[in-house]
């Protein structure tokens, strides 16, 4: 059915012109030609060609430029005349070793990019004119009168690209540096029969950390990676230096600390760096009171009922949902306890700002499981909780932990209330 409109036919001949190629060819339409004494034109191509690997350019971009600019008169670039290179499509094709095809593809990304102009006369053809100075007369084909005026942008693409490869460099030499500092804290953790899941979690951050730095190729990628990367070399570094503590302590103290039973740290204390972890472990293997079953303190059996064994408080898939924060570092599907303690005694501890020192003291205090129970806890309250921030807040649960007046279970109750409302008591 006719809608009575009619459309003009396209001359034959005529390029089409996209808004940018239009914009382009308005830009060059202002070049007035170089003033006396100012740049050289061979300082324009010099520009282009700094530019030419970040300007995303197809194959054969630079040799046409050139070839073309090698075409001009050094009075075309002067006031009152314009840069333009007229070869025939078939000579184009020759010097290039293009099909016309092909030819066309790159006339046209060239003229896409704002790198010349493609002047046409009203039958589509190329051809030009001068007189007997040499000076051009009349031409249509292609105007390089965007490589003078892009000079200064050229440039300043060239040299950003120049700090951005040095940066890149420097970023590499960091992180290899760092990776060399992690292997050697490695070495030196990992020197047991058993390994604290805290270094097992971060060195499965490290390997995750390695393979996207093999992805990326910013440099600011590559310094944030470079700053997690960190985060992981002052983990381990912590582990190491806390171990370091309680050996020191054990030596001076070998009968203990203060109302701690003594433990034969000849055989314990090389499978586990926290004395006070080892105590904790301890404590957990004995029998829990009756008495103690209906209330969870931080003294009783944390382990246990954190785990839960007999009726605890939690499990490990359940912790995770509740305390997403938590669940981030946890890096398997089906987690347990262990990969629960590295998560929130590597990663997360490190990320709440809690200190080694402070992390054994829970431990000791609260059990291992315990301990990352807390931390979980702490990790789930909302942005502007704490006055002392999460580390310090986290250091009075231990307070209150030490004094028995810490009652997890009523914490994680209202965090289940919080998260998925109020639920019938189930005996």
């Amino acid at each position: 059915m006719s809608t009575g409109i009619s459309h003009a036919p396209r001359p034959s001949g005529l390029r089409r012109i996209s808004p940018a190629m239009l914009a382009f060819r308005e830009k060059a339409d202002t070049y007035q030609g170089l003033q006396e004494g100012s740049l050289k034109p061979f300082q324009f191509l010099a520009a282009f060609q700094q530019a030419l690997p970040y300007l995303h350019l197809p194959p054969k971009a630079f040799e046409l430029v050139a070839w073309l600019f090698d075409m001009t008169h050094a009075c075309d670039w002067q006031q009152g005349s314009k840069p333009i290179a007229w070869p025939s499509a078939r000579l184009q094709q020759e010097y290039l070793g293009l099909s016309a095809a092909r030819v066309k593809v790159l006339n046209r990304a060239l003229f896409e990019a704002g790198i010349f102009v493609i002047r046409d006369n009203a039958e589509g053809k190329r051809y030009g004119q001068r007189g007997p100075d040499g000076r051009i007369l009349q031409a249509f084909g292609f105007d390089l009168s965007p490589l003078a005026q892009r000079h200064a942008e050229f440039l300043r693409i060239a040299e950003e690209a120049r700090i951005e490869r040095a940066l890149v460099r420097s970023c590499r030499r960091q992180l290899t540096l760092v990776r060399k500092a992690i292997l050697q804290a490695e070495a030196i953790l990992t020197d047991t029969q058993n390994v604290l899941p805290e270094v097992t979690a971060w060195l499965a951050e490290r390997d995750r950390l390695d393979l996207a730095c093999r992805r990326v190729q910013a440099s600011k990628d590559l310094r944030d990676l470079l700053g997690q990367m960190q985060d992981v070399q002052t983990g381990l570094e912590d582990i190491i230096k806390s171990e370091r503590e309680q050996q020191e302590q054990t030596k001076t103290s070998p009968v203990g600390l203060e109302n701690e039973p003594h433990i034969n740290t000849n055989t314990t204390l090389k499978h586990y760096p926290f004395k006070d972890t080892v105590i904790a472990f301890r404590r957990s293997s004995r029998p829990e009171p009756e008495a103690a079953a209906s209330s969870f303190k931080a003294e009783a059996k944390p382990q246990e009922r954190a785990s839960g064994k007999k009726g605890g408080l939690t499990q490990p898939a359940e912790l995770l949902e509740l305390a997403p924060e938590l669940g981030q570092w946890v890096g398997v599907s089906s987690p347990d306890w262990q990969d629960v303690i590295g998560a929130a005694g590597g990663p997360l501890r490190h990320s709440l700002g809690v200190s080694t020192t402070l992390w054994a003291q829970a431990c000791r205090v609260m059990g291992r499981e315990g301990a990352a129970l807390a931390l979980a806890l702490v990790s789930a309250k909302p942005d502007g909780y704490f006055s002392s921030g999460p580390a310090g807040y986290f250091g009075g649960m231990v307070k209150k932990a030490e004094k028995g007046e810490l009652f997890l279970e009523r914490s994680l109750w209202a965090l289940r209330e919080a998260k998925w409302g109020k639920r019938p008591w189930v005996q």
